[in-house]
């Protein structure tokens, strides 16, 4: 019998290493610009020894860092949770130079422009795709403000599947009142991430969603972290995070905090 192939795959090594989703780091493998030990590889089904192998990426040595980092950001109002704007407003590479952080390090999803809160950054691949992929269950926690009090009539039809876009069924999702008990404030923890969801599930019982604020991913929260400013998570927040994603069903537990991906918002 013929012994199993040593290492990991090339994908998931690079995409590991921070060069991308596994989309996009197979991109960069059919165009050939991945070489193993000198050789330019397209061979998506190719392993990786990382202890032996020498891989490169457009001739620039490609490592597994010994340890991955994750950096929590409270993104401000207004702007643009793409890398580059193409529109010259304000966008996320402004804050991560101001940071000095790496090119490697990219944020987890997104917030809309008019939403702020917490975002994610990390150059662990895996795990920022991981966060990504919408069967992850990892729950996420906002403060919702609206331009009208909501009766709680209308709670089971937003909490337990009511709501239909795009021609599927929201999950079942947690409501509960924000630090203004007036109707008006909400926190809601949300386990899948459709485009502009909660703006989205409001709207299709009538009402107006003025301000919305992600205050949770998963175990990691957003605390006093003041807006434009990075935060450094410690290791044991990492370790936390990471069995929320990949431990078996511990990303679907609900958060239990008080009030007050494409990602909801």
């Amino acid at each position: 019998m013929k012994p199993a192939d040593p290492g990991i795959r090339l994908n998931r090594f690079l995409a590991r290493a921070g060069h991308g989703s596994r989309r996009a780091v197979e991109e960069l493998v059919v165009a050939g610009r991945v070489a193993i030990n000198g050789e330019v590889v397209t061979d998506l089904g190719r392993r990786v020894d990382p202890a032996d192998d020498r891989v490169a990426v457009d001739g620039r040595p490609v490592q597994m860092p010994d340890d991955f980092r994750v950096y929590a950001f409270h993104k401000p109002l207004g702007i643009v949770c793409t890398l580059k704007s193409q529109t010259g407003q304000p966008a996320l590479d402004e804050w991560r130079r101001l940071a000095e952080l790496p090119e490697r390090f990219v944020p987890v999803g997104r917030l809309d422009q008019t939403s702020s809160g917490l975002l994610l950054w990390t150059d662990d691949g895996e795990l920022n795709q991981a966060l990504c992929r919408p069967r992850s269950g990892v729950w996420k926690s906002y403060e919702v403000e609206l331009s009208l009090p909501m009766p709680d009539a209308l709670l089971p039809k937003l909490t337990g599947g009511g709501i239909v876009l795009d021609g599927r069924p929201c999950r079942p999702c947690h409501m509960r009142p924000g630090h203004r008990p007036d109707g008006r404030h909400w926190v809601m923890d949300l386990h899948e991430g459709r485009k502009r969801q909660i703006r989205r599930m409001f709207g299709a019982v009538g009402f107006n969603v003025t301000a919305l604020h992600r205050v949770a991913v998963g175990p990691i929260t957003l605390g006093r972290l003041h807006p434009g400013n990075f935060r450094r998570l410690s290791a044991a927040e990492i370790e936390a995070l990471r069995g929320a994603v990949f431990g078996a069903g511990k990303g679907r537990e609900r958060p239990r905090r008080g009030g007050g991906a494409r990602d909801g918002g």
